[in-house]
C-alpha cells in the first residue's frame, strides 16, 4: 500500500546507477531510495531511453554474475510499475558524456528540478536545474 499523498511525494528522476546500485548493495542509501519508489514515497520519471539503458546494463556480464535473475526482474518490473513514463521531448548537450543528456531531458521534460546521481559530471550541473 502506497503511503504517501500524490502531493506529498518528492518528484524526481533516478540516474541508472542508483537502480543498479540499489540492486546490487541492498542495504545502502540506492536501496533505499528504490525501497520509497517501491513504497510511493517518491515520484520516479523515466522515459524509454533510460527504460532501456537500464535494460542493457542489467545485461552486463558483470552484473549478471553478481546478481540472480530473479533479483534483475523484480528491480527492472517494481521500476516501471512504480514510475511513471513520459516521452522524451527537451534536447539539450550539456554533459561530457552525451548518453547521460537523456537524465537532464527527463527532468526538463517532468518540469522537476531533481535528479538523484552517484555520476560526479551530472553533480556538477545542479545549478543547470535549479
Amino acid at each position: 500500500m502506497q503511503s504517501s499523498t500524490k502531493q506529498d511525494r518528492a518528484r524526481v528522476v533516478l540516474d541508472t546507477n542508483i537502480v543498479v546500485s540499489a540492486l546490487i548493495a541492498k542495504e545502502g542509501a540506492s536501496a533505499r531510495l528504490f525501497e520509497k519508489l517501491i513504497l510511493g514515497e517518491i515520484e520516479n520519471y523515466t522515459n524509454k531511453e533510460i527504460i532501456a539503458e537500464l535494460k542493457e546494463v542489467f545485461g552486463r556480464k558483470e552484473i549478471t554474475e553478481r546478481t540472480t535473475k530473479t533479483a534483475r526482474k523484480f528491480v527492472i518490473r517494481e521500476y516501471l510499475n512504480n514510475s511513471i513514463q513520459i516521452a522524451a521531448k527537451a534536447r539539450v548537450n550539456v554533459v561530457e558524456h552525451l548518453q547521460d543528456n537523456k537524465f537532464i531531458e527527463t527532468c526538463l521534460d517532468a518540469g522537476i528540478p531533481c535528479l538523484i546521481t552517484g555520476d560526479q559530471h551530472l553533480l556538477k550541473l545542479k545549478e543547470f536545474l535549479e
